[in-house]
This record gives structure tokens, C-alpha cells and sequence, in this order.
């Protein structure tokens, strides 16, 4: 059999198991610190994050999956660098009246 006394492997049995036992759970929803309007911090879990993100996005009827959000948000993104584009583009082409740059 084992050369260790019994004692001894119970007691190693105990070590590895009280180790598994404290270990932090990864799964499950993490909370990170973020930074406040006032400069204090409070920690926010990814779903109060994915509801911001969901209130910058223009609306849409129903609930929205994840993936269909972050895909949502990409089209939003590309479409207001398109309009500030467009809007940059007009400010060079009308540019502004003499009259208002001496003023």
C-alpha cells in the first residue's frame, strides 16, 4: 500500500479540500469599481453597464439581447462618424462669411 501513514493522508486530503472550499467563485456577475460624476467611486456589475449602454442606443421596441446590442452600438457608432463627417464636410464646402471672421 501507501508508505505515508494515514494520519498523514488525511490530513493532506483536509489542506487540499479547505483550499477548494475558500477559493473565490468566478462565476457569476463581477462588480468593478467606476467612477462617479462626483469623483467617488461605486462598483457597477455589467448589467447596470449594458443598461447604460441600452439608454445611449437610439430606442427599439422589446428587449435586446447582448450580442445584438454590441451590434447595435457598432452600427451606431459608424453611423455618427458618417454625420460628423458629412457635417465637416459642409463647414468646408459653405466655409463662413468674411464678415464673421473679423468679428
Amino acid at each position: 500500500m501507501s508508505s505515508r501513514p494515514k494520519s498523514l493522508l488525511k490530513t493532506l486530503r483536509r489542506k487540499r479540500n479547505s483550499r477548494r472550499r475558500f477559493r473565490p467563485r468566478l462565476c457569476g456577475v463581477r462588480k468593478r469599481l467606476t467612477n462617479t460624476a462626483d469623483g467617488g467611486r461605486v462598483q457597477v456589475g455589467i448589467s447596470q453597464k449594458l443598461q447604460a449602454l441600452k439608454s445611449l442606443i437610439p430606442a427599439r421596441d422589446g428587449e435586446m439581447k447582448t450580442e445584438r446590442l454590441f451590434k447595435e452600438t457598432a452600427e451606431y457608432i459608424v453611423f455618427l462618424r458618417a454625420q460628423v463627417e458629412i457635417l465637416q464636410r459642409l463647414i468646408e464646402f459653405y466655409g463662413t462669411d468674411e464678415k464673421q471672421k473679423s468679428v
